[in-house]
């Protein structure tokens, strides 16, 4: 499982501090060296926000980005959260549940979901996997 607390603790000059982050903007990043996380995240959603922003950091990302680059940021942090074996084990699941169960928010399974290639849908076809939610394959 990844765990985006190992990368910081491989890179002392990450800086993290936690704050009281303006409503809906759960977390943030200079693109160098700070990354922000609102205090009032529960443990899954900061380590799924700082995966994020730890990718936005990966990319020197500063401030708002196109929604574009953003999508592209959020697909890259639902896989490294929610690797193929992890979604692999599984064969029948509500979305709440398998997100609680993979320690990820629900946004981050959902992007991962709508991120699976067409060999990976077609695994979870063969292999009878139902996810109740509103994702088409």
């Amino acid at each position: 499982m990844f765990d985006p607390w190992t990368i910081i603790s491989a890179n002392p000059w990450i800086q993290i501090h936690h704050v009281r982050m303006p409503e809906g903007k759960p977390g943030a990043t200079d693109g160098k060296q700070v990354i922000w996380l609102d205090k009032r995240l529960t443990a899954r959603e900061r380590r799924c926000v700082l995966t994020h922003e730890l990718v936005h950091l990966q990319y020197g990302h500063q401030d708002c980005q196109a929604m574009k680059i953003e999508r592209k940021v959020r697909r890259e942090a639902a896989h490294l959260l929610v690797p193929w074996p992890s979604l692999a084990m599984f064969e029948h699941a509500d979305l709440p549940s398998l997100a609680e169960e993979l320690n990820v928010t629900q946004l981050v399974l959902e992007d991962r979901l709508h991120a699976l290639s067409p060999l990976e849908v077609s695994l979870l076809r063969e292999r009878g996997v139902t996810i109740s939610a509103d994702v088409s394959w």
